[in-house]
């Protein structure tokens, strides 16, 4: 119990620090899950997602909050329109955003869909495809750093951009790719300011997640998993508040550290230098069948 315990936490601060960092962090869970003979799951990872979640929330309420107030707003207007005026959601440019956001959402949702099998068989048994889409993130984030930012908001920026994002962000659906990475690049391609970029991605794994969270549920209600044990919940529980504490540690050290270098290039690189070492590692010590290690929690409390 008291090994498992660590474990978790382990793998949970893997989870919240590496999350918040263009590094990807279900790459680094399946890796480290490799390393200490831990089948870490689908669900496990959903779960721990959970903590960066929360993490991000407690960065960013203030925002959050701004951007449910204008979506009401906007919606209200074009439900109830005032006398004299039209049925506009739109009544000023920066009221677009929140319905570019969903759009954006939406975007990465379909896409998740889409690729939700293939994504299920890499978490299975393909550790050695993780480590080189690893080694392509880092490629694709020291490619990225050449390109020259703006100083467009959330507000400003249009809904092809926000489609875009979208879209980068569902291609990080894949362990080894990172989503901060691929948004915040995306972002800056767009001529978004570095904070704007790095706000919006944070923004977007907010609904992302909850998305996740609750097609997942949909799908196994009803069904009648094993029941899982209390130490099971206790260790996620556990995993899922050091996920939290990583996040924060994350968030801070990045928007204290990035934002004033502005440059993504050592991420880049340690992506790079830690796919080919794992790639090799693995390749030279065989790891044992994943049927051998330890089962994980699922979301409906299946092993």
């Amino acid at each position: 119990m008291y090994n498992e315990v660590l474990q978790y936490i382990f793998l949970g601060f893997v989870q919240g620090f590496t999350e918040v960092l263009p590094i990807s962090s279900a790459g680094h869970l399946v890796v480290g899950g490799e390393l200490f003979s831990l089948h870490v799951s689908l669900d496990l990872a959903l779960l721990l997602h959970l903590g960066t979640f929360f993490a991000i929330l407690i960065y960013f309420a203030r925002d959050v909050r701004d951007l449910l107030i204008t979506f009401a707003r906007s919606l209200g207007n074009a439900l109830f329109p005032r006398p004299g005026r039209g049925r506009n959601p739109f009544p000023q440019q920066d009221t677009r955003a929140p319905w570019y956001f969903l759009a954006s959402v939406l975007v990465t949702g379909g896409m998740g869909l889409l690729f939700q099998d293939a994504v299920n068989a890499i978490f299975g048994e393909k550790t050695e495809l993780v480590t080189l889409l690893l080694i392509l993130n880092g490629l694709v984030i020291v490619a990225a750093s050449r390109w020259t930012a703006g100083n467009r908001s959330m507000s400003e920026i249009g809904l092809v951009d926000y489609l875009l994002i979208g879209l980068a962000q569902g291609l990080a659906v894949f362990p080894g790719i990172s989503r901060l990475g691929l948004t915040l690049c995306m972002g800056l391609a767009r001529k978004m300011s570095w904070f704007e970029s790095l706000k919006l991605s944070f923004l977007l794994s907010l609904p992302t997640v909850l998305g996740i969270v609750a097609v997942k549920a949909v799908r196994t209600w009803g069904t009648t998993p094993p029941s899982p044990s209390i130490e099971t919940w206790v260790c996620t529980v556990l995993g899922i508040a050091a996920a939290t504490a990583g996040g924060l540690v994350a968030v801070r050290f990045l928007l204290s550290n990035v934002l004033e270098r502005r440059s993504l290039v050592a991420f880049g690189i340690y992506c790079v230098l830690a796919g080919i070492f794992f790639t090799v590692l693995f390749w030279a010590f065989p790891q044992t069948s994943i049927q051998a290690k330890t089962p994980s929690i699922g979301l409906a409390g299946g092993a």
